[in-house]
């Protein structure tokens, strides 16, 4: 192995080390600090440095733009958090043209069924012993409770860092 082929294996293995690390911060805290999304952005030249020029970073820039305005739109609404916008950008980012449609489906199915298991974790113990998993009226207000995206994310952004060394 030479180094640059190395170097790209390394860096797009942090890559995968700082988007669980970003989970797990919003699996604990609800946040995704700054700081995950800016070393992930500052991983990227290192990464299209080290894989030869084989990167097309203009496009890829193009797409993180394009999905920073959605989730700034998302956000806005408040339907997402800011750091969930700053992460899925940045994962947008690297994952380019080449890997962002199946990006986007991974982060949304794992979104869905990380609701759907938080949905089913509140109905299971906030309920009476004869449960009924029905969505009822007294459901309205937990339907707005906060979700950790960063999660589905990552689940995304692992897709994208398997595609990637596979690929080096």
């Amino acid at each position: 192995m030479d180094l640059a082929a190395g170097t790209t294996q390394f860096t797009i293995l942090a890559f995968a080390g700082l988007l669980i690390a970003a989970a797990a911060s919003d699996w604990r805290n609800l946040t995704v600090p700054n700081s995950y999304s800016l070393a992930l952005a500052g991983l990227f030249p290192s990464y299209v440095l080290a894989s030869g020029g084989g990167v097309d970073w203009m496009s890829s820039l193009i797409y993180a733009g394009v999905a920073f305005a959605a989730g700034f739109l998302l956000f806005t609404l408040r339907i997402c958090g800011g750091g969930d916008v700053k992460l899925f950008a940045v994962v947008a980012l690297w994952a380019g043209p080449a890997f962002f449609v199946p990006m986007l489906f991974y982060t949304t199915v794992s979104g869905g069924l990380l609701a759907v298991g938080m949905w089913l974790h509140h109905k299971l113990t906030h309920t009476a012993p004869v449960a009924s998993l029905a969505f009822s009226s007294g459901d309205a207000g937990y339907t707005k409770q906060p979700m950790p995206y960063a999660v589905a994310i990552a689940v995304g952004g692992l897709y994208v860092a398997l595609q990637l060394l596979l690929g080096v």
